[in-house]
């Protein structure tokens, strides 16, 4: 005979890949009824957007189709509550694993909080967070960046804003870009825009907080926040103070840079936060003459790395001296993204 006893023990089997525990310890099984031999199970995940949400359910619904006497299974996604959520951090506390539970700052009227992250330099992050919110603006979502690289800002140039934002009733009011993106950019701070920002890490830490909660975002559909390379202090800031509700990895096809952002990868997941999908950036160039595709730098391995850590391929972007010319004129929102319009509409889904 089934019993919700031997379907909790059959689910303790079932690991969350990224927090690296079972479902049952970590409380995302909600809901278990058995009805004439048919087990229906509701297991509520960390984020929407999970990108492991399917896996979760595959192992669960293989597992339990193999416990005697089930006739059928089914398994019911679903998102945590905040109540739930919070009982998840207590029992990661209570596991002594601190690295992944930072005291999160509010999310604020922002529906969905995206980080660009690669970990390598020279990829294309900036164009990359650029492309994106061009591509959302022009879906008809409220959109804003938040330019997380405070020693090597680019934003505001790529969008053509020299506009420096101001303080209105405590709070900072950001410039818009042309098609309405709300920006915040160190470089929209200091004197000129080559003066060199020599902070140590706390400084840095400090003012991509102060942009994130002093700066008035009003309603957005997106907030996208562009990192600096690497897996230092302002990647950790953003990870595990802002409640960021999931990375999209930037990479290119060099093996050198698969290695180096496959570090940041592994901190997004001591952290636990989920990864939504990986572009490749610079992943070929077309001969002007015969449309022909010449991979400059080897053969693609954006599907392969992201098969790898289980998300989203979300395309390949080919080297464009057009999207150059309009980055160094700050006519970003003039470029035709036709390259970027699938990532787009992969990542809405």
């Amino acid at each position: 005979m089934i019993t919700k006893e031997s379907v909790f023990e059959t689910l303790k089997n079932v690991v969350d890949p990224e927090l690296g525990m079972d479902i049952v310890t970590l409380g995302m099984v909600r809901e278990i009824a058995i009805v004439d031999e048919n087990v229906r199970v509701v297991i509520a995940l960390t984020s929407d957007k999970c990108p492991l949400g399917e896996r979760i359910k595959g192992d669960a619904e293989r597992l339990l189709k193999g416990l005697a006497g089930v006739r059928g299974v089914t398994i019911d996604l679903s998102v945590m509550t905040e109540d739930e959520r919070n009982r998840l951090l207590q029992i990661l506390k209570e596991k002594k694993q601190p690295s992944q539970l930072p005291e999160k700052l509010p999310k604020k009227s922002i529906k969905r909080l995206i980080a660009i992250l690669s970990g390598k330099g020279g990829v294309g992050k900036s164009s990359v967070t650029a492309m994106l919110a061009v591509g959302l603006a022009e879906k008809g979502f409220k959109v804003g960046i938040l330019d997380a690289d405070i020693t090597g800002p680019s934003i505001p140039k790529i969008f053509g804003v020299i506009e420096a934002p101001f303080v209105l009733e405590g709070k900072i009011i950001p410039p818009q870009s042309k098609k309405g993106i709300k920006i915040m950019s160190m470089n929209l701070l200091i004197p000129e825009e080559d003066a060199p920002v020599i902070w140590r890490g706390p400084l840095v830490s400090s003012a991509i907080k102060q942009f994130y909660m002093d700066v008035d975002w009003g309603e957005l559909d997106y907030l996208l926040i562009d990192l600096p390379p690497g897996t230092s202090d302002a990647q950790l800031t953003v990870l595990q103070m802002i409640p960021v509700d999931g990375i999209i990895v930037v990479t290119s096809p060099q093996e050198l840079a698969g290695m180096i952002v496959g570090k940041a990868v592994q901190m997004s997941k001591m952290l636990a936060v989920p990864i939504l999908g990986v572009v490749e950036n610079m992943s070929y160039v077309k001969c002007p003459n015969c449309n022909y595709d010449i991979n400059l730098f080897g053969t693609s391995n954006g599907l392969t790395l992201a098969q790898k850590i289980n998300t989203k391929f979300l395309g390949s972007l080919p080297i464009d001296p057009l999207l150059s010319k309009a980055c160094d004129e700050g006519k970003i929102e003039g470029y035709d993204i036709k390259y970027f319009k699938p990532v787009v509409e992969l990542l809405i889904k």
